[in-house]
């Protein structure tokens, strides 16, 4: 029998977490939502323990304020190059799918995932918005897509990237 190196399967080791409030779980999960308010900082879990996130219906309850706060802790628990995969309602041409729900705070389109990639145009705007540019991710895939009861939603996938070296 082949045994696989060490070293991958510690670059493996490490969390499914599925930060969704509601829901189907993802099988073999940790479910945030057992343990905490998926929308309060800091997360209840270790740096760099989480190699997958599944986040559903949950930026749009944040607020505004704490987008990036956020985002900040979510890349302290991840895992170097872990992945995020993210799905929400659209917050586009104000589409009811996200206006219907009077608790929603936080509009997210394809292009809010630019202010976390140190890659676009628009990381560079934290300066002149007068704050410290979030931690970084890049923007895998982003998509708007059709959903439930004649709605839309988008989903996406970041990737964390380790903080840029000074010097």
């Amino acid at each position: 029998m082949m045994r696989l190196p060490a070293r991958l399967l510690r670059s493996k080791a490490g969390l499914l977490l599925d930060i969704s409030p509601g829901g189907t779980p993802q099988e073999n999960a940790i479910v945030l939502s057992t343990y905490a308010n998926v929308l309060m900082l800091p997360f209840p879990l270790p740096t760099a323990s989480v190699h997958t996130a599944v986040l559903t219906h949950v930026l749009e309850y944040l607020a505004p304020e704490l987008f990036f706060p956020w985002w900040d802790d979510l890349w302290r628990i991840m895992k170097p190059k872990g992945i995020v995969y993210v799905s929400g309602p659209y917050g586009g041409d104000d589409h009811h799918g996200w206006i219907t729900d009077p608790a929603h705070r936080v509009r997210i389109v394809e292009q809010s995932f630019a202010w976390l990639d140190p890659r676009t145009p628009l990381y560079e705007l934290h300066a002149a918005a007068g704050r410290r540019p979030p931690k970084p991710w890049h923007t895998l895939t982003t998509a708007r897509v059709p959903a439930s009861q004649d709605t839309i939603s988008y989903n996406a996938m970041l990737q964390v990237q380790p903080l840029p070296t000074k010097g």
